[in-house]
């Protein structure tokens, strides 16, 4: 889970001031582990983040809350915010896709084996999810929040 997303958010919202963009509502909810996936709220654009959970971090090298992937989803985009980062085959860049691409990054990030029948099942088990969500006339403040998101936290996999 993100550390501090209320602070996050407040600097990002100063970082927005200082170029003269105003925002008025960013909500966030955080899913731990074992979360369930949902559909992105009417009206609503979001960017979400992908990290492992307390529990699966404290047995591998790189520790919890290791950010694994930051992405965007627009009003018009439920299947990428619900559904495509769990399935590798489902859409260009997605976590499960990621993951199961970079064995060599496995035992840091604590995963024995893994494979496209197991997958999506291990990242709801393993990873806690963060969900920002902006009103969805807010698309250009909701591309800011993924940019400014991905610098602050590193994730170890680019892309949406």
């Amino acid at each position: 889970m993100i550390e501090d997303p209320d602070t996050l958010l407040k600097d990002f919202i100063e970082a927005l001031a200082r170029i003269g963009i105003n925002c008025y509502a960013i909500g966030h909810e955080s899913q731990t582990a074992p979360h369930q996936p949902h559909s992105l709220p009417t009206g609503k654009c979001a960017v979400y983040v992908f990290s492992l959970s307390e529990s699966c971090g404290r047995g591998c090298p790189c520790g919890p809350n290791k950010v694994l992937k930051v992405g965007k989803a627009g009003p018009k985009s439920n299947a990428r915010f619900q559904s495509q980062h769990y399935h590798p085959n489902s859409a260009r860049s997605t976590l499960a896709q990621s993951l199961l691409s970079s064995p060599i990054l496995w035992r840091y990030l604590g995963i024995s084996t893994l494979d496209e029948g197991t997958i999506a099942n291990w990242i709801k088990h393993n990873t806690d999810r963060d969900n920002f969500y902006l009103d969805a006339e807010e698309m250009n403040v909701c591309g800011a929040l993924e940019k400014y998101l991905r610098a602050r936290l590193g994730p170890v996999f680019e892309g949406g």
